[in-house]
């Protein structure tokens, strides 16, 4: 049985795309578009919603709603917020709700080259910080801890390529430790729309070990400041997964 998650303070999303953009936002972005799983490693401001949900046959079904924002301090210095997440379980009504990670991250970008105009273009960008989250009895794996992460990307012409590598320590005995890797290839077709291939790995080191894969083709649609990308997951568990990306720089 799988939870199903609602993103309690959805409304911040319409408040923060009405904003005004800062004055340190990066305007020369390298012209990568991130993979629903793999962020960009520009400094920018944006927000991001991101919601996964099954399709396999058991008789449980999971929806995940999540939601991130991304603002610029300076021209190499940014600020990642995670938005929590109203957990429970399916049949609902049956369990005791809780509250997921609230994550606050620091990013800072000292390589970047090129602009969506130019023919070549990258960035490096390192990000440390930490969520909390109160540990809950029905959610055996809820509770805080803190996250190291070097994010990547390169463009040639057309073609680029990204990667997030990075390790989560549990603070919390029962959180998760886990080393992650992923990484994703995309193809400009003209226009607003692009192709991209994600391979997700994770390597989970405590409190028990395992590991597992995930591949996702994605398509994405990109029009003015608003990015729209579905992804179908395939990995090596039984169920699929369905994935869908919204986005909007402001």
């Amino acid at each position: 049985m799988r939870p199903f998650s609602i993103l309690p303070i959805a409304l911040l999303a319409v408040l923060l795309t009405s904003l005004p953009s800062r004055p340190y936002a990066q305007e020369n972005t390298p012209g990568l578009i991130r993979a629903i799983g793999t962020d960009s490693s520009s400094i920018e401001n944006a927000f991001y919603l991101w919601t996964t949900f099954d399709n396999d046959f058991s008789p449980y079904h999971w929806v995940y709603l999540y939601g991130e924002g991304l603002f610029a301090l300076d021209k190499e210095l940014g600020l990642e917020v995670d938005f929590p997440d109203l957990l429970t379980y399916t049949p609902l009504g049956k369990y005791p709700l809780a509250l997921g990670p609230t994550g606050l991250y620091l990013r800072y970008e000292p390589f970047h080259s090129g602009s969506w105009d130019s023919e070549t273009a990258g960035s490096l960008a390192f990000q440390a910080g930490g969520a909390y989250a109160r540990p809950l009895g029905p959610y055996r794996y809820l509770g805080s801890s803190f996250t190291l992460k070097l994010l990547g990307g390169y463009r040639w012409g057309k073609f680029f390529v990204q990667g997030n590598y990075a390790y989560q320590g549990g603070i919390d005995p029962q959180s998760l430790s886990v080393w992650q890797a992923d990484n994703a290839c995309g193809l400009s077709l003209g226009g607003p729309f692009t192709i991209q291939m994600e391979a997700d790995l994770y390597a989970v080191t405590a409190p028990f070990q395992d590991s597992s894969w995930t591949f996702t083709p994605q398509v994405a649609f990109q029009e003015g400041e608003w990015l729209v990308e579905f992804g179908e997951s395939f990995n090596d568990h039984p169920a699929g997964e369905t994935q869908v990306l919204v986005a909007r720089a402001f």
